[in-house]
C-alpha cells in the first residue's frame, strides 16, 4: 500500500513539473515573438516633437512677434486710458473685456506665422519620414520616433533663406 502511494505522488510530481516546462516554454516562445519593444518603438510610424526645444530663444520670428505684441500691449493701455476717461467702474470693465479681446486676437494672429513655419517643418519632415501621425512629446508616455532635431533643423534653414 505504501509503495502504491508513493507511485502516485511520483506521478503528480512528474506531471506538475512537466506542466510548469510546458508553460515556460510557451511563454518564452511567446516572449521571443513579441521582439524587444524598446527596438520596435522608432520604427513605428508615430512622430513625436518636443515643442518646446524645436523654437530657440535667439529664433528671429519669435522675437518680432514678441515686440509686435508688446507695442499692441502698450497701444491697448493707451487706447484704455484714453477712452475711460469720465467712465463708470461698468462701463470700464466691458470697455477692459473689449480690449482683451481684441489683444487676444492680435495675439493669435501675430504668432500665427511663427505656428505656420512649425507646422510646415513638422510636415516636410514627417512627410520624408513617412510619419503618418505627429504629437507634442509632452503628451506621450512612450514610444515614437523623435523628430524634434530634423524640425529644428528645418525651420532654422527656412530662417536662413
Amino acid at each position: 500500500m505504501m509503495s502504491e502511494m508513493g507511485k502516485k505522488k511520483n506521478v503528480k510530481i512528474f506531471s506538475a513539473v512537466i506542466a510548469a516546462i510546458f508553460v515556460l516554454s510557451v511563454a518564452g516562445i511567446a516572449v521571443m515573438q513579441m521582439g524587444n519593444p524598446v527596438s520596435a518603438a522608432p520604427s513605428s510610424n508615430i512622430g513625436v516633437v518636443d515643442m518646446s526645444k524645436v523654437i530657440p530663444p535667439d529664433n528671429q520670428d519669435v522675437a518680432n512677434a514678441q515686440k509686435e505684441m508688446q507695442q499692441a500691449s502698450e497701444d491697448a493701455k493707451k487706447k484704455f486710458e484714453e477712452q475711460s476717461q469720465g467712465m463708470t467702474d461698468e462701463q470700464k470693465s466691458q470697455l477692459y473685456q473689449q480690449i482683451q479681446e481684441e489683444m487676444t486676437k492680435k495675439q493669435e494672429d501675430i504668432y500665427k506665422g511663427v505656428k505656420d513655419k512649425v507646422d510646415e517643418a513638422v510636415g516636410s519632415v514627417a512627410s520624408t519620414k513617412g510619419l503618418s501621425l505627429v504629437v507634442d512629446k509632452r503628451a506621450v508616455l512612450y514610444g515614437g520616433q523623435d523628430i524634434t532635431e530634423q524640425v529644428s533643423k528645418k525651420l532654422s534653414e527656412s530662417q536662413s533663406k
